[in-house]
């Protein structure tokens, strides 16, 4: 895994002292600077723009953070019994070029001296700044947290009380207010970071991660012979409200991509949330983890203009159409406890490029995105990207649902320390989301070969996880397919192989996937946890080679129609005849007249009227493999 390194600076704080028995009585036997507390750590990077060192990541952290940290003579445990504070948040400073002024000061890095922050830190604030040295006494190890958020706690605009108790070690985070106007962007946490004994005079490694979620959209089309343009989107008139219906989305937003997704009030006058650290089981151990505690959410999620503003969509997802220039992401709160799933309704108008101005609206589309997908974390970046092709359940006279050909694909992709959650969703009236982790689906367009691709069927009317089975002969059940083309066959699409299935004879040919798709119940997420769908809620699949797949869910049963060989019959001009394919495809006859019938009629069908054929309804997602 690339580690994206921003810093690495040691404040090595140099002393002489000639009293051994200040850090302890198994202590060194000098004390040469080496015995000093030092500190390095990283910035994590949440938009993958390279590494950085010295003063240009100290940049990211404003040049300054606060650092809190405990010795242990026994065993760390909930409260705070064993905790002896060293550092009573410490403010530590980066100025360049003066390293070596000062004994306290080899890497540009210094605490000694400063003043800590008073008014806006709760808990414990030392009166002075002093060298800190290590005391081998402190048999079980020092424990140490930081936070950097400089002009927001110069401008009271963050105040953050230090939690010293709680039911496990992993509670001993913080707890901060943020008031309207913060900078999100700029407020940094440090992973909880333990230290034994065996690793005292060695620099203490903090690692930062950015406490905000960066969000950003984008469009593109694959339609062919049609521009398209995105008029406008809806979100619910009562924002506090959860939403749950789109009838429920009546307000129009024409400036600005909007959703309705449950997420913490970024107008409130203040957010309360809580710092904790994940501890293992619920991810990557000692990692941050921010939850809200007293605070409002507001259901509406309002982006950037550009999706608008542009008078055609993109038609790569390479180069999408994004929601602002350059792809640039918009901070907002982390709200790793989402519940509601985000809900999407749009209107769009396709243009024709024929060159004869013919215009198409369509109204209402709508999508549901997973609340496993939208549970947003400190330091990730989420990139949702939506594809218009082949099927949509938008309407073009406000009554009638379905177009052809169009449908949205949504793309969650980006995050920090290289880890990856990518999710397609497809704008149904059952929406699909496929995700496989660590697939790079806007670099490689959309899976690489070898990844588990996690399929999920969602009721739109009702946000509802679809259990399903494999097969294809009743509602729900549902198949894999390799797509392949024969000479001459219609390009691959939803509505072309949902063509197929109903016996088109258009060339497309379907193929199970081998090894065979499977139920799964869960998928394995980008941080180390899992995503949970409840028994069945999965199709899982392995694909072993580069190509075309399609998942298919049944809908509606197809029934085919029966046919019956012309044989002798005679000519009648009120029957539709029927040719078969070497596929046992039957197509309809163009050109069969009485004067022709006889020459053709070995090889004519008729339909039979009994049973009555019904076209079978599908929810299909074509999906892309690379090497």
């Amino acid at each position: 895994m690339k580690k994206y390194l921003f810093l690495a600076a040691a404040v090595t704080m140099m002393a002489s002292c000639s009293d051994n028995n200040f850090v302890g009585d198994n202590n060194p036997d000098n004390l040469d600077g080496s015995g000093a507390i030092a500190f390095g750590f990283d910035v994590q990077n949440i938009t993958r723009g390279g590494d950085l060192v010295g003063s240009d990541a100290a940049d990211k952290l404003q040049s300054q953070f606060v650092v809190f940290g405990t010795k242990h003579s026994a065993a760390e445990s909930a409260d705070a019994t064993n905790d002896m504070v060293v550092f009573q948040n410490y403010k530590v400073e980066y100025a360049a070029n003066t390293a070596g002024t000062k004994a306290s000061n080899t890497h540009n890095w210094d605490y000694v001296g400063l003043t800590p922050y008073a008014s806006t830190i709760v808990s414990p604030v030392a009166t002075s700044q002093t060298v800190k040295y290590w005391d081998y006494s402190a048999e079980q190890g020092y424990t140490f947290y930081a936070f950097a958020s400089k002009a927001d706690l110069e401008g009271d605009k963050v105040t953050v009380t230090k939690t010293t108790t709680g039911t496990t070690v992993y509670d001993k985070g913080y707890s901060i207010v943020i008031k309207n106007g913060a900078n999100l962007d700029k407020l940094y946490l440090s992973d909880r970071t333990p230290v034994a004994k065996t690793a005292y005079n060695k620099p203490v490694t903090l690692t930062f991660r950015n406490f905000g979620t960066r969000v950003r959209v984008g469009f593109y089309e694959t339609i062919p012979g049609y521009k398209v343009k995105i008029d406008q989107f809806y979100v619910d008139g009562d924002a506090t409200a959860a939403v749950t219906t789109f009838g429920a989305m009546d307000v129009t937003n024409t400036t600005n991509f909007a959703a309705a997704l449950q997420n913490i009030n970024s107008t409130a006058e203040s957010n309360t949330l809580t710092v904790s650290y994940l501890n293992g089981s619920n991810g990557p151990v000692n990692q941050v983890n921010v939850t809200p505690t007293t605070v409002g959410y507001n259901y509406s999620l309002v982006l950037g203009t550009g999706v608008i503003s542009a008078t055609e969509l993109a038609t790569s997802s390479a180069t999408p159409t994004w929601d602002k220039t350059d792809g640039a992401y918009t901070t907002v709160y982390p709200c790793s406890g989402v519940t509601n799933p985000m809900l999407i309704k749009v209107d769009y108008t396709l243009t024709a490029e024929d060159g004869g101005g013919e215009v198409i609206k369509v109204k209402g589309a709508n999508v549901v995105v997973p609340a496993q997908y939208v549970q947003w974390k400190s330091n990730f970046a989420y990139t949702y990207i939506f594809k218009i092709s082949d099927n949509t359940n938008g309407s073009t006279d406000g009554t009638t649902q379905g177009l052809y050909p169009i449908t949205f694909d949504a793309v969650v992709v980006d995050v920090a320390d290289d880890k990856t959650q990518e999710t397609i969703t497809t704008f149904e009236d059952y929406s699909i989301t496929t995700y496989a982790n660590g697939s790079a689906v806007t670099n490689d367009n959309e899976y690489k070969k070898g990844k588990d691709i996690y399929v999920v069927k969602i009721n739109n009317s009702n946000g509802a996880i679809i259990p399903q089975t494999i097969g294809t002969d009743a509602v729900n059940k549902a198949q894999v397919y390799v797509v392949t083309q024969e000479t001459g066959a219609d390009a691959i699409s939803e509505a072309t192989i949902t063509a197929r299935l109903n016996g088109a004879p258009n060339g497309i040919v379907l193929t199970a996937v081998n090894p065979a798709a499977t139920l799964a119940s869960s998928a394995p997420a980008a941080d180390g946890t899992n995503f949970s769908f409840g028994g069945n809620g999965s199709v899982k699949f392995t694909p072993g080679a580069a190509g075309t797949y399609a998942y298919v869910s049944v809908r509606t049963v197809n029934v085919a129609a029966a046919y019956t060989a012309v044989g002798s019959a005679t000519w009648s001009g009120t029957t539709t005849y029927y040719f078969k394919t070497d596929k046992n495809v039957y197509y309809a006859a163009a050109g069969i007249n009485e004067a022709n019938f006889d020459t053709y009629k070995a090889n004519l069908y008729t339909r039979n009227t009994t049973p009555t054929p019904v076209d079978g309804v599908y929810d299909i997602k074509v999906i892309k493999v690379v090497d």
